[in-house]
């Protein structure tokens, strides 16, 4: 067995709190994309967790598929025109 799949299956043996720590410092590792704004989001959500201001702390979407919607199709000029004419 590789030194990874030893890693691998040492990890699957954690309880889930433990392997959700390991993600988060693994995620926390220099080099990765987007780093320091990852570590700001997740410190922010801990602090309003802690408050009682969040009942939970949701994994990052990882797929935002599910998200997309398709634009509404309306009849004349578009509905941003029409907005920044109302403004005026």
């Amino acid at each position: 067995m590789t030194n990874l799949e030893e890693i691998v299956n040492a990890v699957k043996a954690l309880p889930p709190e433990e392997q959700a720590e390991l993600r988060r410092r693994l995620d926390a590792l220099p080099g990765r994309p987007g780093e320091l704004a990852n570590d700001l989001n997740e410190r922010a959500q801990r602090v309003l967790y802690e408050a009682g201001l969040l009942s939970e702390i949701k994994p990052p979407i990882t797929d935002p598929r599910p998200y997309r919607r398709d634009p509404i199709k309306i009849k004349g000029k578009p509905l941003s025109e029409t907005v920044i004419e109302e403004r005026r």
